[in-house]
């Protein structure tokens, strides 16, 4: 009896690229944040260098993984550090005055569409990224070529 399927295989290679796109962009978020003075502003370039990086290797390393794909999920892997300011807006959301089914209503739409355009942003970010990372990859400009002399 042969197993087969997803359980055989593991992790897609979509999502090795991507998981290896966003958890590089991670700490490198965290580092760009940190060295800001840690305000209340948080960047996406590094999710952007997390979707060039998942969507070149796809390219290049990995023949049967969509280079989009993979940087949209890096996108979303990468903007888990944004979490961070949900807690910020829940702290904030909770000062609402009025019934408790009001405040309760409030609180989870505030902080849901907080998520929703966090890790949205984040995807497209990635996606955008990807589609540089593969153009990247579609140019000759990092394979080498034999020296030919005359």
């Amino acid at each position: 009896m042969s197993r087969s399927g997803p359980l055989r295989r593991g992790v897609s290679p979509t999502w090795r690229c991507a998981l290896l796109g966003g958890i590089v962009s991670i700490p490198l978020t965290v580092g760009l944040y940190w060295l800001s003075g840690m305000g209340n502003e948080l960047s996406l370039n590094m999710v952007f260098v997390g979707g060039l990086i998942a969507g070149f290797l796809a390219k290049t390393r990995v023949t049967d993984a969509d280079g989009a794909a993979a940087g949209l999920r890096a996108g979303i892997v990468g903007a888990v550090p944004g979490l961070w300011f949900l807690v910020g807006v829940f702290e904030a959301a909770t000062v609402f005055s009025g019934p408790l089914w009001f405040r309760t209503a409030a609180l989870f739409l505030v902080v849901g569409t907080v998520a929703v355009v966090l890790f949205g942003l984040g995807a497209l970010v990635g996606f955008l990224g990807a589609k540089v990372g593969g153009w990247l990859a579609g140019r000759d400009l990092f394979q080498r070529h034999p020296f030919v002399s005359d």
